[in-house]
């Protein structure tokens, strides 16, 4: 049942997100699609994802109405570690920048997730840091946090 109410929930968010995106201005557009027709296609996607998700799971819950249910392991330890890789990420990012914090994030998500070799742990973690790195700072010009003394030379030089 948890599992219905969220993907209501997940389609009344879309529901808000597309009102939003109707008071996007669009007084100067200078393309045919438009600043608002990105951000309508992504919702419109996300709510043909969404639907066909939702009746698979309202299918699923009917048939198993009957069923013993199986306790859930919320409190996995491989649960807990990706969480506090994330929240670790999320408080330390201002101090260390972007670029390195990218490679702990991406290097011990793979730890966690039994990468164990290290030829490709380490080629994923260079490749997807710089990749991400790139494309938000360079390609799209998001300002990404650049980090203090020694990251802060780092990721200058970088990007």
């Amino acid at each position: 049942m948890g599992e219905i109410i969220f993907h209501i929930f997940l389609l009344v968010i879309m529901g808000v997100f597309y009102k939003g995106s109707l008071d996007i201005n669009t007084a100067r557009m200078t393309d045919p699609i438009g600043p608002a027709g990105f951000p309508r296609a992504i919702i419109f996607v996300a709510v043909l994802l969404i639907i066909p998700s939702l009746i698979k799971t309202i299918k699923k819950y009917r048939e198993s109405k009957g069923e013993k249910k199986e306790k859930i392991k919320e409190l996995d330890p491989g649960f807990l570690a990706l969480l506090a890789v994330i929240v670790l990420f999320v408080l330390s990012i201002g101090y260390v920048g972007f670029w390195f914090g990218a490679l702990v994030i991406i290097s011990s998500v793979m730890w966690i997730l039994n990468e164990r070799k290290p030829v490709r742990l380490i080629a994923t973690t260079v490749i997807g840091a710089l990749g991400f790195t790139f494309v938000f700072g360079k390609i799209l010009s998001i300002p990404l946090p650049r980090g203090y003394g020694f990251f802060e030379m780092v990721s200058y030089f970088i990007y």
